[in-house]
């Protein structure tokens, strides 16, 4: 008796061959948009909280060694800095040190750090004055999670 493997005529194993590839491929890409998803929406709940002067919440998206010192230096944010505006200007990917190029849907490949451009509408007590504050948040993926690494120096005139 021959093999039934064998009956299979060869174009509907190529289909086959085909159509898994395709699956492999748009498994890949899920991940990517996941991967970019899951970026933008932790940097718009921290700078939400930030601006909303929720620091103990926003404390949540810093990385563990520098949330300390986070919280220290957030209280002087809450008490002298009145938020007006934010608004995100650019994000660039890298993968370790290595620029991944942008596509219009996002990054063309994975990427495990991110730094977002930011412009802030701030006024600093004493002062009423309003003052544009641009400034770059750098972002890294942990133990699949996506953390801060804040710079409070512009909020506070160091």
């Amino acid at each position: 008796m021959k093999n039934p493997t064998l009956l299979i005529p060869l174009a509907f194993k190529a289909t086959l061959a085909c159509l898994l590839l395709t699956m492999l491929s748009a498994c890949s890409n899920y991940a990517l948009m996941n991967l970019q998803d899951n970026l933008q929406t932790n940097v718009y709940q921290y700078n939400k909280r930030f601006d909303g002067k929720m620091m103990d919440l926003s404390a949540a998206f810093v990385s563990s060694p520098l949330r300390k010192e986070f919280l220290i230096d957030s209280n002087e944010i809450k008490e002298k800095v009145t938020f007006f505006d934010r608004s995100i200007l650019d994000m660039q990917y890298f993968d370790g040190d290595q620029p991944v190029r942008k596509t219009p849907g996002g990054a063309e490949k994975e990427f495990n750090k991110a730094v977002v451009t930011l412009r802030y509408q701030i006024s600093i007590l004493p002062s009423n004055q309003l003052k544009t504050v641009i400034l770059d948040q750098t972002w890294v993926l942990s133990e699949k999670r996506w953390m801060v690494e804040p710079d409070l120096d512009a909020f506070l005139e160091k």
